[in-house]
């Protein structure tokens, strides 16, 4: 009987197998495998009522089987009550300490619970009974990442792919690591082994299609997402991804059409609703069709802060002026021992989609420059600084004392940031835009960096990011006045690390670059102290993967089309001029 379960299940076949415990318990009531069985279809068709008495009765004929009560907690975890789904779990381990499957499912709810040590150990636990386990490896990687041990993590996802090389789910993992760590041609390879197993694996189709994007395939991209869509037409983010690109307007007429039905419809949930409209309002953009764009980008942003919240704007301010207060200059001169000496960091910072690719773009052009990309890894050990006080992650330098501790920091930053760089590069820059926000920690790791701040149009900045589709922490980018409200307080913190950060700062006006490519090239070599050479002039023709929203734009000659594209919008959006003008920005 289990085995003909099983095989159903291995096809979906919910109803044969539901069918064949129905006949077993014809014949055998008091079945208790019969039993659980049955909870667990019950829960996965949503019927947790009757889930739980199938689940509990199966307790209840085999009271001293591990197995009974871990499935009685994997229905629990079904209809997300985390507490009683612990309970039972703890009841198999205590029949059976080496039941590695309640090991593993009780450390996965008790990350749900964000008890995150004691999920750690007993995800070890089970690895110790069985190491073979890739879901475990698994597990215990998503775990590491949430602790900032990338290298651990990546480790543990090579280790799921090689105990489960027919698992796509393991692979895929392992390559979505490595393209996050900006090894994007090794993580295409392995969606592509994923595929050529299951050519229905939506989650490799999507991971390709990113990777295709990140490696300027521009081409291919809009393939891999029209295939998850064949599959699954409601698949936001793919529909989203695939119009925001595609440019045949035949080929795209009905997935057009497509989305603005589930834009109508009111029982499509916010999150795709949002989804869908940023690609939509993409779509109408490139072809000049403003008034669709902004009606798209309206429906899109309204959905995305009905789901996330607007920004806080005390909770900002407060932050701001805890920078200005705590850091002078008398802070760093205090602390001008502390970190290591090399000048090899660049951070170039700014607001999103102020330059900061295209100026990172032009620089690793040079045969001098390495591009790191957006690292998380200064704000990651700014969090860990602080970890277990009461304290902010921009208080990380003010709790600071000690000159080792920062030495060690130092390096361990250096490590992420020379990940994918020749031994040999002499500058290397990290092009986390809001690291701003973390300059007074980057100044005491490596006193001798320099900053590149870049500036835009703040109508034309805050237009670009409202019409992205950010992380939906970025609450900030969903309205015009908490957008003009962030981008003030950003003039304001640079204006003051411009006054006491003892880090030079150059300001490079995304204006002044696409008008004087030359120049403007020029002066940044010369800030970072690297000889000229011609290639920073054909930023378009490097092949490194971009992974940014702005990956298209820096594939280009330069232009100067984005240069006042805010007017195009102002019939269309009259709040956009209105949110800065009540704040008196002059536009730069």
């Amino acid at each position: 009987m289990l085995n003909a379960i099983n095989a159903a299940l291995a096809i979906e076949d919910v109803g044969n197998a539901l069918r064949l415990c129905a006949e077993r318990l014809a014949v055998a009531p008091k079945d208790p495998d019969a039993h659980r069985y049955l909870g667990q279809l019950y829960a996965r068709q949503g019927e947790f009522d009757a889930a739980r008495t199938a689940a509990r009765r199966a307790t209840e004929l085999a009271p001293n089987d591990p197995r009974t009560w871990s499935d009685l907690g994997r229905v629990w975890v079904l209809s997300r009550d985390w507490l009683a789904a612990v309970r039972c779990f703890r009841q198999a381990v205590g029949l059976d300490v080496n039941y590695a499957d309640g090991w593993h499912n009780l450390g996965a709810a008790l990350k749900q619970m964000g008890e995150q040590e004691r999920a750690l150990s007993c995800l070890q636990r089970a690895l110790a009974i069985d190491p073979m386990r890739d879901e475990t490896y698994l597990a215990i990687g998503s775990l590491l990442i949430e602790d900032g041990q990338l290298d651990e993590a990546l480790w543990c996802f090579e280790r799921a792919a090689a105990h489960a090389p027919d698992s796509s789910r393991a692979r895929n993992r392992l390559a979505q690591e490595l393209s996050d760590r900006g090894q994007v041609g090794d993580a295409e390879a392995l969606f592509r082994s994923s595929l050529t197993g299951n050519p229905d694996d939506l989650d490799a189709w999507f991971g390709l299609g990113h990777a295709m994007e990140d490696l300027g395939h521009g081409e291919l991209a809009p393939t891999c997402y029209l295939n998850i869509l064949q599959r699954e037409p409601g698949h936001g983010l793919a529909l989203g991804q695939y119009l925001s690109l595609v440019k045949d307007e035949t080929e795209a007429a009905s997935w057009v059409t497509h989305a603005h039905q589930a834009l109508g419809r009111h029982e499509t949930p916010d999150e795709a609703k949002a989804l869908v409209g940023y690609g939509l309002a993409k779509y109408y953009d490139r072809r000049g069709q403003y008034a669709e764009a902004a009606q798209a980008s309206l429906t899109a942003n309204a959905a995305r802060r009905r789901k996330t919240g607007p920004l806080n704007r005390a909770t900002l301010q407060t932050r701001i002026d805890g920078i200005i207060h705590t850091y002078t200059a008398d802070f760093f001169s205090e602390r001008r021992r502390f970190g290591i000496g090399t000048d090899q960091p660049v951070f170039i910072v700014g607001l999103p989609r102020s330059g900061t690719t295209l100026i990172e773009q032009i620089l690793s052009a040079h045969p001098f420059m390495h591009g790191a990309g957006e690292l998380p890894d200064l704000a990651r050990l700014a969090v860990q600084s602080t970890a277990g006080g009461k304290k902010s992650p921009w208080q990380a330098a003010a709790v600071l004392h000690d000159e080792m501790a920062s030495r060690g920091l130092a390096q361990e930053y250096l490590q992420a940031l020379r990940r994918n760089a020749s031994p040999d590069c002499p500058r290397i820059s990290d092009k986390q835009p809001l690291n701003y926000f973390h300059l007074a920690f980057a100044a005491l790791l490596f006193p001798n960096a320099r900053v590149i701040h870049c500036r835009r149009d703040a109508r034309d900045n805050a237009l670009s990011i409202w019409m992205e589709n950010f992380n939906a922490d970025q609450r900030y980018a969903t309205d015009f006045d908490d957008l003009a409200f962030f981008i003030s307080q950003e003039r304001q913190l640079m204006a003051h690390w411009h006054d006491v950060l003892p880090l030079p700062i150059l300001d490079v006006q995304y204006e002044d670059v696409v008008s004087d490519l030359d120049g403007q090239a020029k002066r940044l070599l010369e800030f970072l102290k690297v000889p000229w050479d011609e290639r920073c002039l054909n930023f378009h023709q490097n092949d490194r993967a971009v992974q940014t929203p702005s990956r298209w734009q820096v594939r280009q000659p330069i232009y100067t089309k984005s240069v006042g594209r805010w007017k195009k919008y102002r019939e269309y959006l009259p709040g956009l001029e209105t949110a800065f003008s009540n704040r008196g920005h002059d536009g730069v």
